[in-house]
């Protein structure tokens, strides 16, 4: 058990901002601890008798197992009595109510019971321990200003008393990105209840539309300057250094009937497949065929994987014969994971959709035991603020992401603090394809429409080059 003493400097810094801090940020690097610097500033708030509850919510995973790890790993936090809320929700109103009433020190609950616990809440009087401390952990899951689960806690953000949200990365995308975790921890009066009128003030539209926003000069800037005060952040100077990281990307050529195929989908949204027709009704819909044609197969309307080529298979088949150590395997689509499953076996373990929290709790723990060779994951079910770093080094990904917050977030399951190993991490790119517009949002930290408008100039060019 690790001793209060072994706590970073930098850890017992963020955990007295923490304390002192009624409504804050504490936007950390993934792996630089802001797990334990929360836990021991709600431990002292708990002893100080400045509050008699912590409510935590964060990712489902999250919630699951790090945050009841790190409770008992830690000697200072180990005495916190805390519940996990899972199960039939006949079962989690009967904890809840158990809790309300004994007031165990901690309870936690994953993101994706949001709904369901505001709904739960609203029952408990105003003046309950329930509201005393809210922790949201990756609270840049809260961004979108028109997501159910934001509105709600925005709605009620005034009910408790202190509101700590963390985050390693708050801003995945644009300044944008700020308005609404800050309405909900900082409340309605830091920004107002508008996202639209606060956008209005600080951004314009660069397309007719008005899909596209940019910053007006400065605002970014006077953004930032509001958030100073209510954020803790770190240089990673501060932090102690990580291990050498290393992005190798493999590229593969799409055979010549596949590219005749992805070509013929990219022109003119429609493309065959087998037997198939398959026709994309819209744009948006088409840059999703053009990914999964990239990565070798199409979806028909009956969700029937079609075969368009083996060339990611085939890198698949040498990077796992070749694989020198552990290997976390990253995954797109359906059709990714059972392809990995046919190449490492049906019964290659995996964090993603239709994992119990049980199995997806095993995986974790033999995957950091050093136990399995492999083990598979979906950016969005392992992308925040799971501690992988003991299982292995290596990570490979089917296709880049089209998320730059889940591309760091995932790379951070490996490389963060604990690591002893140098890190490497293999991307597979089909050249010429969305593949590359995907590289230029979480590579080189492009816009989506900049993007687009870099893919679209570089193909064009490919072409002309071709005819010539």
């Amino acid at each position: 058990m690790r001793q209060r003493k072994e706590m970073r400097k930098y850890q017992s810094d963020l955990a007295t901002f923490l304390y002192e801090h009624d409504h804050c940020f504490c936007v950390v690097r993934p792996g630089g601890g802001k797990t334990i610097a929360a836990l021991t500033a709600a431990e002292e708030l708990l002893r100080d008798g400045v509050i008699k509850h912590i409510l935590v919510i964060a990712p489902k995973r999250v919630a699951n197992k790090v945050w009841p790890d790190e409770i008992e790993l830690w000697q200072h936090v180990t005495k916190l009595r805390y519940t996990v809320l899972t199960g039939t929700p006949t079962q989690r109103e009967l904890e809840l109510t158990r809790i309300a009433i004994s007031m165990r020190d901690v309870t936690i609950v994953g993101i994706d019971l949001v709904q369901w616990l505001v709904a739960q809440l609203d029952k408990q009087p105003d003046n309950s321990p329930l509201f005393d401390l809210l922790i949201i952990d990756e609270a840049s899951r809260l961004r979108n200003p028109t997501g159910k689960r934001a509105k709600e806690l925005a709605k009620r953000s005034k009910k408790w008393k202190m509101i700590w949200g963390l985050s390693g990365t708050l801003r995945p995308s644009s300044a944008m990105d700020l308005f609404t975790p800050a309405r909900v921890v900082l409340g309605d009066k830091f920004w107002g209840k508008s996202f639209y009128k606060w956008r209005e003030g600080r951004f314009y539209p660069t397309d007719f539309h008005g899909y596209v926003w940019a910053p007006m000069p400065g605002a970014e800037e006077r953004i930032h300057a509001d958030l100073a005060p209510h954020t803790i952040t770190l240089d990673d100077g501060d932090m102690p250094e990580l291990p050498k990281l290393s992005i190798v990307y493999d590229r593969i050529d799409l055979p010549d009937d596949a590219r005749r195929q992805y070509d013929s989908m990219e022109s003119r949204l429609i493309t065959g497949a087998g037997e198939t027709v398959i026709v994309a009704a819209t744009a948006a819909i088409a840059t999703g065929k053009l990914a999964q044609m990239a990565n070798g197969f199409v979806y028909d309307e009956h969700t029937k994987a079609e075969l368009i080529h083996n060339e990611k298979i085939n890198w698949l088949v040498d990077l796992t014969e070749e694989a020198t150590g552990p290997t976390l395997l990253i995954y797109e689509y359906l059709q990714d994971l059972a392809i990995m499953r046919e190449v490492v076996g049906s019964d290659l373990p995996y964090l993603g959709a239709g994992v119990s929290d049980r199995q997806a709790t095993r995986n974790i723990e033999d995957w950091n035991a050093g136990q399995l060779p492999f083990m598979a994951m979906h950016p969005a079910s392992g992308g925040h603020g799971l501690n992988l770093q003991d299982g292995g080094a290596d990570m490979a990904w089917m296709a880049p992401t089209w998320s730059p917050e889940l591309w760091e977030q995932t790379i951070a399951r490996l490389h963060r603090s604990g690591q002893t190993r140098p890190v490497i991490v293999r991307v597979c790119v089909a050249s010429n394809t969305v593949d590359e517009m995907k590289l230029l949002r979480v590579a080189d930290k492009m816009t989506a429409q900049e993007a687009f408008e870099a893919y679209l100039r570089r193909r064009q060019r490919t072409r002309n080059f071709v005819a010539a």
